[in-house]
C-alpha cells in the first residue's frame, strides 16, 4: 500500500470547500465537479498521483475492510462525476454525496496518521465542525464513542467484539459510576448522535450543527471519564 501524500490530501479538502460553496449557492453542477475532484484528489493521495481512480478505489476498498462503507462512498463520487452532467440535481443527494466524499478523505487521512485513541478521533470530529462537514463529524464523534467503549470493556475483561456491545459495555460503566448522574447523559449523548444527525439533516433543522456539536461535547467526556476511570 502506498503511503498517502499530505500535499494531495491537503487539495482534497480544497475542492470539498470549493463544493461546499457551490451548493451553498444552489451551483449543484459545480459542487458535484468539486466533489468529484476531492474524490479524485484522495484516491492519487492514496495510490499515488497516476493511479486510475476505479483501480484505486477497488484496491482501497479491499485495503480497508473494516470500513464498511467504503464501496459505497466511492460509488456516491463516481455519482457526482456523472450528475455533473445534467441540470435535474437534488441539493440534498448531491450534500450527501459531498458528505460521503468527505467519508472518503478521512478514510485516506486516517490510513496515513491511523488514530491512536478515542482523542485522536475527536479531533477529527471537531475538524469535521470547524469545515461544516457535520454528518462526518457524527461519524466521527460516534467512533471515539466506541472505542472509548471498547478500551473500557478491555480494561475491566468483557470480550467487546462489535458496536452491538456498546450499550452493554456502558451500562456496567453507568453502574459502577452511579454516584455520577451525568455520566447517564453522556452515554445518551453518544447513542444519539447519528440519530440526530440524520434527523436535522433530513428537515434543514437550523438547529442541526449545534446539536451535533453539543453531542460530540459530551462523548469528549465520556471519553475523559473514561481513561479517567482506568488510570
Amino acid at each position: 500500500m502506498t503511503q498517502p501524500q499530505p500535499v494531495l490530501t491537503a487539495s482534497c479538502d480544497h475542492f470539498l470547500r470549493q463544493g461546499r460553496e457551490a451548493l451553498a449557492q444552489g451551483e449543484l453542477a459545480s459542487a458535484c465537479r468539486a466533489g468529484w475532484q476531492a474524490a479524485v484528489s484522495a484516491m492519487a493521495a492514496y495510490a499515488g498521483p497516476d493511479a486510475d481512480f476505479a483501480d484505486a478505489a477497488r484496491e482501497l476498498v479491499n485495503d480497508c475492510g473494516r470500513h464498511g462503507s467504503a464501496a459505497e462512498w466511492v460509488f456516491s463520487a463516481m455519482a457526482l462525476s456523472e450528475n455533473a452532467k445534467y441540470d435535474w440535481l437534488d441539493k440534498d443527494g448531491v450534500g450527501r454525496r459531498l458528505d460521503d466524499v468527505q467519508r472518503l478523505v478521512i478514510l485516506v487521512k486516517d490510513i496515513a496518521e491511523p488514530p491512536q485513541s478515542s482523542t485522536d478521533i475527536l479531533r477529527r470530529a471537531w475538524e469535521c465542525m470547524d469545515n461544516g462537514y457535520l454528518i462526518p463529524a457524527s461519524d466521527e464523534g460516534w467512533e471515539a464513542a466506541l472505542l472509548a467503549a471498547k478500551t473500557y470493556a478491555d480494561a475491566i475483561g468483557y470480550s467487546y467484539r462489535d458496536e452491538s456491545h456498546f450499550r452493554p459495555v456502558m451500562d456496567i460503566l453507568e453502574k459502577e459510576a452511579a454516584a455520577n448522574k451525568a455520566v447517564k447523559t453522556w452515554i445518551y449523548a453518544a447513542v444519539n448522535l447519528r440519530q440526530t444527525a440524520a434527523y436535522c439533516a433530513g428537515r434543514s433543522d437550523p438547529r442541526y450543527a449545534e446539536l451535533i456539536a453539543d453531542d460530540i461535547g459530551e462523548v469528549g467526556k465520556l471519553v475523559s471519564f473514561i481513561q479517567a476511570s482506568i488510570g
